[in-house]
């Protein structure tokens, strides 16, 4: 085997340069892009005719980029493939041993986390090579600070020339200078320009109720037949809700955690990549696997879930950063009823109220369902839960006292222990007297399917929507002429005149869209939530047990007072929440 490839060494060094300069000048640039970058190098080697002082050959590494808007504006022409073939065919012309191609696809010339780009210039700074090819300036970067920092900087302290095929740059000419700082203006300038473009057709698509990020939020996936728009994924889905159906019996988030993982459930994470979808966050993080509190806040908190599309919540900081902000939630972008819901709004609402009670669950991962509730007639402050060990039988006598008697006696002389147990049933009688008496079933109608009332709220949604879709058309077109403006097709006379036009009637639109969501409001506020009243009514006077979402839903708080010396009693004061 040796022997061959001696052999075949040999075979190629008999070979002149003349015959090789007119091999491939008889077959140009295609043969050379079909050669790896060794291959080229060895056929590059016997026409060389560079060399630094001391008669070394010159090295010269090849750097090719594109990006997705170059490929979508583009296209073949700024291929890799036609990169490599071009600078290929310019080194064999000049004389250059290719030491490396180094190639990044679907990188942006701002991005300094080229990962081909940054090892380039880790071998430039160890002298490598001696001469960096790229087919245009913009191809090695964007970025004018970038520039100035390697075309001349480093590279001038590496000794490394830089050479721009098609621009006609090259860092030994010293006359050429305020062209390569000009073209990096210029390329930063494309950049912002492009970035301000692609953000207000996300800003307007955000607007549509269209989802635009890489990944579905779990329970969802993307509908293969409407893009931009969500299914739901009945798999997860199952999960979600009873993960808000854990949430309403009182559970925390951190037991429901441990509850999932105990039974195997994989994670939002886990879940994406058993069904093929991988990216790159998951790898960093060894327990993506597995449930967590704060993945469980996250999806209890997010309205995507009462079919709510909420987008917007972060912005970069620059088009030349990957680093976001949070945005305030005013500026956040909210679109209802985008899409299938997988939890009742009700049922939604009544979990954000429990979770701002911000109360802490118990041994077994419970929350009590008078937690933070119950207050102290005398101080004011909330009283704390106490026990006794457990009897014999496995049950155990709760009581509630005064947190400030406990600490400081002097400030509250309530040491009153109220019977837990017997504080749970008097709330909740008190809850189904107050079901019996001011909600009474007989009393409640519902509107017919055929009054005029639901015609009129037809008739608004119908007037809403299609002011909406025709307020969406004419911002679409007020892009697209703006783009015709830069682009040079209209002048800015014209981009004017048409764009006030625009600007008028999308105003006139907004403004009687702002007035149809005013009286739907009001409407839903003097006719909706009949049935809803019913529902509850019936759940009322069924109740058999105290529960965390129904204190949330009725009870502000417990007021307990010292019990008599005397008689014995002791005053319960409950205040509601209507």
């Amino acid at each position: 085997m040796n022997s061959a490839k001696n052999g075949f060494k040999r075979n190629l060094s008999d070979i002149s340069s003349m015959d090789c300069s007119m091999r491939f000048l008889q077959d140009p640039a295609p043969d050379l892009a079909s050669l790896n970058w060794k291959e080229g190098c060895v056929m590059l080697r016997m026409d060389a005719r560079v060399q630094k002082e001391g008669g070394q050959i010159m090295k010269a590494a090849i750097y090719c980029r594109l990006s997705k808007e170059d490929e979508d504006k583009i296209g073949e022409s700024e291929s890799i493939q036609n990169q490599k073939s071009m600078l290929l065919q310019y080194a064999l012309e000049n004389g250059f041993e290719i030491y490396q191609i180094y190639s990044d696809e679907d990188y942006s010339g701002i991005d300094r986390n080229r990962p081909a780009f940054n090892s380039m210039l880790q071998a430039a700074s160890e002298h490598q090579f001696d001469v960096v090819l790229a087919k245009t300036q913009s191809r090695f970067t964007r970025d004018m600070e970038l520039v100035e920092k390697y075309l001349h900087g480093k590279f001038m302290e590496w000794g490394v020339r830089f050479i721009a095929v098609v621009d006609h740059v090259d860092t030994n000419d010293t006359a050429n200078k305020k062209s390569r700082q000009i073209n990096g203006l210029i390329n930063e300038w494309y950049l912002e320009d492009l970035s301000t473009n692609v953000r207000s057709v996300l800003d307007h698509k955000r607007k549509e109720g269209l989802f635009i990020g890489s990944f579905a939020r779990y329970g969802y996936c993307k509908d293969p037949n409407a893009k931009g728009k969500l299914i739901i994924d009945p798999e997860a889905a199952d999960v979600v809700r009873r993960i808000f159906s854990m949430a309403l019996n009182g559970i925390g988030a951190h037991r429901i955690a441990r509850i999932l993982n105990d039974e195997k459930i994989p994670s939002p994470t886990a879940y994406k990549q058993l069904h093929g979808i991988h990216y790159r966050s998951a790898l960093k993080n060894t327990n993506a696997a597995l449930w967590s509190s704060p993945t469980v806040y996250q999806i209890l908190h997010d309205q995507i879930y009462i079919g709510n599309m909420v987008q917007g919540k972060h912005k970069k900081i620059s088009y030349k950063s990957e680093k976001t902000i949070w945005l305030p939630k005013s500026q956040w972008i909210v679109v209802e009823n985008t899409h299938e819901a997988i939890i009742e709004r009700e049922m939604f609402e009544t979990v954000q109220r429990m979770m701002q009670e911000r109360t802490r669950s118990g041994e077994k991962g419970m929350i009590h369902p008078l937690a933070k509730k119950v207050v102290c007639e005398c101080c004011g402050s909330c009283m704390e839960q106490t026990g006794r060990q457990p009897r014999a039988d496995g049950t155990q006598r709760r009581y509630v006292r005064c947190r400030m008697h406990q600490r400081a006696p002097e400030v509250c002389g309530n040491k009153t222990c109220t019977d837990m147990n017997a504080l749970e049933n008097a709330v909740l009688e008190r809850i189904r007297a107050y079901a019996a008496d001011y909600f009474d079933p007989e009393k409640v109608t519902l509107p017919e399917q055929d009054d005029p009332i639901r015609r009129r709220e037809q008739a608004r949604r119908d007037e809403l929507k299609r002011l909406k879709s025709e307020a969406a058309r004419r911002r679409k077109a007020m892009q697209e002429l703006y783009l015709d403006k830069v682009s040079g097709l209209i002048d800015a006379v014209q981009f004017s005149e048409m764009n006030q036009t625009f600007l008028e009637e999308v105003k006139k639109a907004e403004t009687r869209i702002d007035t149809l969501e005013t009286e739907l409001e009001q409407q839903q506020e003097e006719t909706g939530g009949v049935q809803t009243q019913m529902q509850r009514v019936r759940e009322l006077a069924q109740v058999s047990q105290l529960t965390r979402e129904l204190v949330v839903l009725l009870v502000h708080r417990v007021i307990v007072s010292p019990k008599d010396t005397l008689t014995g009693e002791q005053k319960i004061t409950i205040e509601w929440n209507f």
